[in-house]
């Protein structure tokens, strides 16, 4: 999972929402988070990040919403690609590290808290190690993704396109051979014809069952370029050879995610974790933006 993930926060992504267009979280989430920095904004506090990818809750908290005071370690288990703006005296990040065996002391941290992030590791390991570095009275807040959001939902379904664009007689495999015939002069027209009705009809199987999740496998785009009579057939070879490392890492992270994902009686469940590790006070709240449920928010502070 590290080298996929890394590839990801490699390009420069602040969040995980890869087909966002906004810098950072945004609305009713965003918000949230704003009103929780606000309460551990103290001096000689430390507050971490669990899973944090490219700084996302750091930088919401330093350079949206101006809350300076503590000092704040992103923690991951991949290698990043941290902005300028996060390169400040208070912030650092600990990368390469599993957030499942924690560098830090007892009891040295005020917060932790994570992003969709920390539902991706084992949970009885973190979640005894949270306990373990938080200060008594310290807060932990989390968001975790859930099945049903409208997040992960439509990523089952093009999980379910990259895995059948994988298979042989794919349709990928179909359009590769098709691009192949029309360069090659030994073959007839009537082969090109029998390659393409039967990329047509492969992909007219797909459109009819997951439309939308086909584009947000780029495929059809794909196919536009390699159809192209004027891109060289070099061009294409290296265009397909890029497609297919970009499919299965997309494959990888959705799965991940898909499997990280939590129904309500899995939410229900990692508050009985909490109570086992010493916290109190667990809220369990839903978040939402315009598209619907997101993920659910999960806040507690260690017993005192």
């Amino acid at each position: 999972m590290n080298s996929y993930w890394s590839e990801y926060w490699q390009q420069g992504h602040v969040n995980s929402f890869a087909d966002s267009t906004s810098r950072n979280y945004e609305g009713e989430l965003a918000e949230q988070w704003l009103a929780f920095f606000n309460e551990t904004n103290v001096q000689g506090g430390k507050v971490v990040d669990l899973a944090t990818g490219n700084g996302a809750l750091i930088d919401l908290a330093v350079n949206v919403g101006n809350f300076c005071e503590p000092e704040y370690i992103g923690v991951d288990y991949a290698t990043l690609k941290i902005g300028d703006s996060l390169k400040q005296p208070k912030i650092n990040f600990l990368q390469e590290q599993n957030i499942e065996s924690l560098p830090f002391k007892d009891n040295e941290v005020t917060a932790v808290v994570s992003q969709f992030g920390i539902e991706y590791s084992n949970l009885d390991l973190t979640l005894s190690e949270v306990s373990r570095v938080l200060r008594p009275g310290g807060k932990l807040r989390v968001v975790v993704h859930r099945k049903e959001s409208a997040i992960v939902a439509p990523n089952f379904q093009i999980l379910k396109v990259i895995r059948a664009l994988q298979e042989e007689k794919s349709p990928l495999d179909a359009l590769k051979r098709l691009v192949s015939a029309l360069s090659n002069a030994k073959k007839t027209a009537q082969d090109r014809e029998s390659i393409r009705l039967e990329l047509n009809e492969k992909v007219g199987n797909l459109v009819s069952e997951y439309q939308q999740a086909l584009y947000d496998t780029n495929f059809p785009k794909l196919l536009k370029t390699v159809m192209n009579p004027n891109v060289s057939f070099e061009r294409k070879r290296a265009i397909f050879e890029e497609y297919d490392k970009e499919l299965e890492s997309h494959g990888v992270r959705l799965s991940d995610l898909t499997n990280a994902a939590k129904d309500a009686s899995e939410v229900a469940l990692l508050k009985s974790k909490l109570v086992c590790n010493d916290f109190v006070d667990i809220t369990l709240s839903d978040v939402t933006d315009k598209r619907g449920l997101i993920g659910t928010i999960i806040q507690a502070e260690k017993k005192k």
